[in-house]
């Protein structure tokens, strides 16, 4: 049977999770005030998220949800498994999304370090499924030249 099924999550960054789910093509639509979700029956269940990844982006009938819960500092996803799993794989939320917001996070770190220590290069190597983002930051030198009489 159909039903959305809420899952707790890491996620705390609005920006590098709608960036995320950019990355992974799912056009997210960002509420300030949660909408409802529809269905896999095209109605509304009574869920609501202020991120929404519509059904139709995915070729599905039921929307996936992006809630922010307020005590844990947390988004939350809901989603119906019955829906999701068969397009987007049972290890979507758990990899693929997790992998793309993580490299999210270090890129927006990286651009608040590089205030600190200069410009920074990241290089990417993956090596089967790990996969290492290397920062390296040009440390500003401050070179004094003195004459000699």
């Amino acid at each position: 049977m159909s039903h959305f099924s809420t899952v707790k999550t890491k996620l705390t960054s609005l920006e590098c999770l709608v960036q995320a789910l950019q990355d992974l093509k799912l056009n997210p639509q960002v509420h300030e005030t949660p909408q409802s979700l529809k269905g896999y029956y095209g109605g509304y269940l009574g869920q609501s998220a202020e991120i929404i990844v519509s059904a139709r982006t995915i070729k599905a009938r039921a929307d996936i949800g992006f809630k922010w819960n307020i005590s844990s500092g947390v988004y939350e996803v809901i989603h119906d498994s019955y829906e999701t799993v068969p397009k987007l794989g049972k290890d979507f939320f758990s990899n693929k999304l997790m992998l793309a917001y993580g490299q999210r996070m270090v890129r927006a770190k990286a651009a608040e370090l590089q205030e600190q220590f200069g410009e920074c290069a990241i290089a990417e190597e993956t090596n089967g499924s790990v996969q290492t983002l290397r920062l390296t930051f040009a440390g500003h030198q401050e070179v004094k030249q003195f004459v000699r009489r």
